[in-house]
């Protein structure tokens, strides 16, 4: 774990058009603990709060459909960007 470079997040990009509207991603993020994916009813789709994502990831996991992809690449306040191998 000490040789893994934190100095970026990852967040999840979601295709909308793939997606089935299980929630699985919003149920598994609110469990996860960190409550950064959230939950429109009335389209039933999800969204990431970049805000509170701690780019786990866990939301792509979890899709039943594969619907959520790597997405934007955001190093954190302070690091140096660097090329990164995802």
């Amino acid at each position: 774990a000490e040789d893994l470079d934190r100095s970026y997040i990852v967040y999840p990009h979601i295709n909308l058009d793939k997606c089935v509207g299980c929630g699985r991603c919003y149920i598994s993020c609110y469990d996860g603990g960190h409550q950064a994916m959230e939950w429109s009813e009335k389209t039933r789709t999800p969204h990431c709060n970049t805000e509170k994502c701690v780019g786990c990831l866990l939301c792509g996991h979890v899709c039943p459909v594969g619907c959520i992809d790597l997405g934007e690449v955001k190093f954190k306040k302070g690091e140096k960007e660097h090329p990164v191998t995802l």
